[in-house]
């Protein structure tokens, strides 16, 4: 494939002002994304002329962070200014198409639509595995091998060598070189890291499918199937060296290891099992769960917010039961701090009894009605003054009554078909009395007196 060439003569502003709002993607709250967004246009402006004259780097600039797995594992972080972003993802827009174009998609991480559990099954680690223990019974066995350290062996020398394969423009070549390493090393933090990983793998992506053609990689970590143990234990030699005279790097200790596809392999945070003795297309040829660790903090989670993260990896699993158990133990209370629902006159409820004598204020009222289109049902939003210690504060407390009584039902339905229900509202001054039944007070005509 034709390398590319000549693009510096080619950029213009819009091609920053692209790479900026891709920059903005997630971090649009922060106040540096505010403040650029208001004066947008000159600050473009500024960041191409830089670009132009090479006084870019100067700009650029990072966010030394220490950051603790949960596994313990120390990882130092350098997060990039505004700026620094914006040419990164300058970079990335001006790199990305092309790379597509000879991408095999041996590599899963970091990608549009790929990832450990892609809804594109053609992209999805867990899927890919699933289809190699499955059904494809003439493999026995599996090579799975880890790059120790990526990010810190690969140097500026091996990503140059890498992307000149792709770009012949040499301004590029350097601009990508300055944009994506920190004195020499390549960061962990950045936009543009994973990319460069991506180049500097593809080379290799050919090499290991041209010998393992459903070879996996996620980001470091490789699996290769075989069908002979012979096969396996010869790929781990080459890939080795491989890794050794093309990129300086080592594979991880005690990583390389050739098992039986019968065996429970542990992948990306997933372990498949192959069920012996089985065709493709039969049934129960196997099943995916989750390390035993993973399952250990699963346990313990009890808050909604937890639990999503949980959730989103066990859903890929066979683990039904487990999370039906720990959503049967997760506290209601950590879900009503931030799952609430509105309903219409929603207010604590009081009986309609302990209102007797009080005066009240109807602010609002519900009617509903049987299959023959009778009313049976009122729901009334009424308000009491607060009383506190006998003295009256100022305030109206929200309450609610709901039931079948007919004597307020009928009052009501006559006031709104005499003067509608925008007229009759709020309804003010009201007392409840028990006069065979539940009525507004003087809203009857009761006899006194029988006449002879």
């Amino acid at each position: 494939m034709k390398r590319i060439d000549n693009i510096n003569i080619n950029l213009s502003i819009s091609d920053m002002q692209s790479a900026a709002y891709r920059a903005f993607r997630k971090h649009g709250s922060k106040r540096d994304v505010k403040a650029f967004k208001k004066d947008f246009d000159n600050r473009c402006i500024s960041l191409f002329l830089a670009l132009k004259d090479g006084s870019w780097k100067e700009r650029l600039s990072y966010r030394s962070i220490v950051k603790v797995n949960n596994n313990g594992k120390v990882r130092n972080i350098l997060s990039p200014s505004l700026e620094t972003r914006i040419y990164q993802h300058l970079l990335l827009n001006l790199l990305e198409p092309h790379y597509s174009r000879k991408d095999n998609l041996n590599g899963l991480n970091c990608k549009p639509t790929c990832g450990i559990t892609s809804k594109r099954h053609s992209r999805s680690v867990v899927h890919r595995l699933k289809h190699i223990y499955y059904d494809r019974r003439d493999l026995h066995y599996c090579l799975v091998i880890d790059q120790r350290k990526c990010y810190e062996h690969i140097t500026p020398k091996v990503f140059r060598r890498a992307l000149k394969q792709m770009v012949a423009d040499s301004w590029l070549v350097d601009y990508a070189v300055d944009v994506c390493f920190v004195k020499g090393k390549l960061p962990i933090g950045t936009p543009t890291s994973p990319f460069v990983h991506h180049i500097v793998m593809l080379e290799f992506d050919y090499f290991v499918k041209s010998i393992s053609p459903v070879s996996v990689r996620y980001a470091d970590d490789n699996f290769l199937p075989f069908a002979m143990k012979e096969e396996a234990q010869a790929a781990k030699w080459r890939i080795r060296n491989w890794w050794w005279y093309r990129l300086g790097m080592r594979a991880k200790r005690g990583s390389a290891q050739v098992r039986p596809l019968s065996n429970p392999c542990d992948f990306c945070g997933y372990v498949f099992h192959r069920n012996q003795g089985r065709v493709v297309c039969g049934h129960d040829k196997g099943y995916v769960s989750v390390r035993k660790a993973t399952l250990r903090r699963a346990r313990k989670c009890r808050s909604d917010k937890s639990w999503a993260s949980y959730y989103g990896l066990m859903k890929h699993a066979d683990n039904y039961a487990l999370m039906r158990y720990i959503e049967n133990k997760m506290k209601l209370p950590a879900l009503t701090q931030k799952i609430r629902i509105d309903r219409k006159m929603d207010a604590r409820h009081v009986e309609i009894k302990d209102l007797l004598g009080m005066s009240i204020t109807i602010y609002d009222y519900e009617l509903r009605y049987n299959s023959q289109r009778e009313a049976n049902w009122i729901k009334c939003l009424v308000g009491i003054e607060e009383v506190v210690e006998g003295e009256k504060t100022g305030k109206i407390l929200a309450r609610e009554f709901h039931g079948n009584y007919q004597g307020i039902i009928q009052f009501i339905q006559a006031c709104e078909r005499a003067y509608g229900k925008q007229a009759v509202l709020p309804l003010e001054e009201v007392e409840i009395e028990n006069q065979c039944g539940y009525i507004f007070k003087n809203s009857t005509n009761q006899l006194t007196y029988i006449e002879v």
